[in-house]
């Protein structure tokens, strides 16, 4: 498939998604702002993002923001997160998504797995995740689900979406890969072109030379938390829809 077919088979969601991984370049924590990522999504696919009958002069922000911020947007979607007013970042589940939508190197897609990695170790390390797991009648206050969630009431309805959706994209995506990988989220610098190795652990990523160059999840350990992140929810349903409502 050509660049321009891969492009057209794409949903409009999916080339903002692109276009937001593009931006963040080789540093995958970095912010950019909502102009940034309207003149990047432009760019790449004018005829799509262009405002209409001029298209190659101006760009039409309403196509691209509603992509952000509305109902179905990326962030409400969990892949990505809204850091301030109009200001971005990417979820690992939304930078994992990206690389399935286009190759990458071999550098970026190790890096990228990393993050999710470390979003779902995370959780598994998380007080209130290994509390129920020693007793599963914890916890049994809504204050503790809401500090595994990252919310506390007062927050508006928008966030506490946002917050749910991030960790549910993170789990889904995390297990995705698991499946792919035979039942493991595997991420082995073994693997990896020497050159690509050297280059990782001269970026300060020091332990993949060693004993620790092969580190995985296990499937079970992903449903493990994706069936406790399902117990909150349903034991505090009613606090939630309280939230919701608001």
């Amino acid at each position: 498939m050509s660049n321009i077919e891969q492009s057209n088979s794409l949903t409009l969601n999916e080339k903002t998604l692109l276009a937001a991984f593009a931006l963040q370049g080789n540093d995958l924590k970095k912010k950019f702002t909502a102009e940034d990522l309207l003149i990047e999504v432009w760019k790449q696919d004018k005829g799509t993002f262009g405002l209409r009958n001029y298209e190659n002069q101006y760009p039409d922000s309403n196509k691209v923001y509603t992509k952000l911020d509305g109902k179905n947007g990326l962030v409400r979607k969990g892949l990505l997160k809204k850091i301030s007013n109009r200001t971005y970042t990417m979820t690992p589940a939304g930078m994992s998504i990206a690389t399935s939508l286009k190759p990458v190197d071999e550098e970026t897609k190790f890096k990228v797995n990393r993050e999710l990695y470390e979003a779902i170790k995370k959780i598994l390390n998380h007080r209130v995740f290994t509390e129920w797991l020693r007793n599963p009648k914890n916890p049994n206050k809504f204050r503790d689900a809401g500090w595994f969630w990252g919310i506390s009431p007062g927050n508006p309805p928008k966030i506490v979406k946002e917050r749910l959706a991030n960790i549910e994209q993170n789990l889904l995506e995390a297990k995705k890969k698991a499946i792919e990988a035979r039942g493991k989220l595997v991420i082995n610098a073994r693997d990896l072109d020497k050159n690509v190795k050297e280059s990782l652990i001269s970026k300060g990523n020091s332990n993949i030379g060693g004993h620790k160059s092969k580190i995985f999840l296990d499937i079970k350990d992903i449903n493990k938390c994706i069936e406790f992140h399902e117990t909150l929810k349903k034991r505090f349903e009613k606090e939630l829809n309280i939230m919701l409502s608001n």
